[in-house]
């Protein structure tokens, strides 16, 4: 379905789910986001609500919550205070979490889930960053070190700035249904085994007949 201009229905819901994901993310004050946040708790820096426990999270939230990991997979963050982005686990800094991008530095660290404010500090004219490492580094660590403190030294928090976060498939960066749809669809597509099914060793009669 969808090659006739005709929607995978099962695709379209999993994109229609996902729009309460991202207005979970964004919506700062709603009532009906407490409501939930109440019920559930919320992790992630409060942009997703945690995973429904056994005898928990059953009904529509429940589903919603599934297929929000749809959403987590396909966002960055534009950082202002830095209180709700994870240093190293969440792109904020490039195209790729920082401890995908430095892998061997990220094992360096004590905390795998700092936050990027706990890495900043504000005193001086402009604030600089002091991330933690366990121990000194070798001479052959150097260069990377060189190039992880290149790739954030032009980034700097904002106190009175609210963290955001920011939808890949989009211009805008806003999260839309149809956004969605189309990179799920694309990916099914994708990853269709054709060569699989429609295999030349098949009897020409019944190769003729499927064409």
């Amino acid at each position: 379905m969808g090659g006739l201009g005709i929607r995978n229905l099962f695709i379209l819901n999993k994109a229609l789910l996902c729009k309460w994901s991202w207005h979970f993310a964004v919506e700062r004050d709603s009532y009906w986001k407490l409501i939930i946040s109440m019920k559930y708790g919320v992790e992630r820096g409060g942009w997703s609500t945690r995973g429904a426990r056994k005898g928990h999270g059953v009904g529509l939230w429940k589903e919603i919550s599934k297929e929000g990991l749809l959403l987590l997979n396909n966002v960055s963050f534009s950082v202002g205070d830095g209180k709700r982005v994870r240093f190293w686990k969440d792109i904020w800094c490039g195209n790729t979490p920082l401890c995908e991008a430095f892998p061997s530095l990220f094992d360096l660290t004590g905390s795998k889930d700092v936050w990027v404010v706990d890495y900043w500090d504000p005193m001086g004219e402009e604030g600089g960053w002091t991330p933690h490492f366990l121990r000194p580094f070798n001479d052959w660590e150097v260069e990377e070190v060189e190039r992880f403190l290149s790739s954030i030294q032009g980034k700097r928090l904002d106190a009175d700035v609210e963290d955001r976060m920011l939808w890949k498939e989009t211009k805008n960066e806003i999260f839309t249904i149809k956004s969605l749809y189309k990179s799920l669809v694309h990916s099914c597509a994708v990853s269709f085994p054709c060569n699989i099914i429609w295999s030349p060793h098949v009897p020409k009669k019944i190769h003729n007949s499927v064409q």
